[in-house]
C-alpha cells in the first residue's frame, strides 16, 4: 500500500453486516483501516544474524557478555554446568569483529563454533 514496510500481514475484521458500500467501498474502507494501523506501528530494522555456540569458564562469562553488548549480540540460550555453554546470535556484520576481539581478549582460548542452518 505504498508504506515501504515489508513482511507485514494485516487482518481487518467486520463486526457488522451490510453490503451498501459494495466491493470497491469495502476495499477502500479496509485499506484506510490498515493505513491507520500502520501509522501507529513501531518500526524496527531487520538485521540478519548468525548463530554460534561458545563454551567458556565462569570467569570468562563477563568478558563474553561485554563483547555481546558491544556488538549487539544476544544469548539465545545458556547451559550453566561445570562450564558455560552459550547459544549466541550475532549480527552478521559483527561476527568477524566479535570473533577477533574474543580471541584477543581470551588470548586464543575462546572460539565461536558456527551452527549450520
Amino acid at each position: 500500500m505504498g508504506s515501504g514496510i515489508g513482511e507485514v500481514t494485516a487482518v481487518v475484521v467486520r463486526y457488522y453486516g451490510g453490503v451498501k458500500l459494495g466491493t470497491g467501498g469495502l476495499v477502500k474502507a479496509y485499506g484506510n483501516g490498515v493505513q491507520q494501523a500502520l501509522k501507529q506501528l513501531a518500526l524496527a530494522q531487520k538485521v540478519p544474524e548468525a548463530e554460534y555456540i561458545l563454551q567458556c569458564d565462569y570467569a570468562q562469562l563477563a568478558l563474553v557478555e561485554n563483547l555481546l553488548q558491544q556488538t549487539a549480540g544476544r544469548i539465545l540460550q545458556g547451559e550453566y554446568g561445570a562450564a558455560v555453554v552459550l547459544h549466541l546470535a550475532l549480527p552478521a556484520t559483527e561476527v568477524e569483529l566479535f570473533g577477533n576481539k574474543l580471541r584477543d581478549l581470551s588470548r586464543g582460548n575462546l572460539q565461536l563454533t558456527p551452527i549450520s542452518q
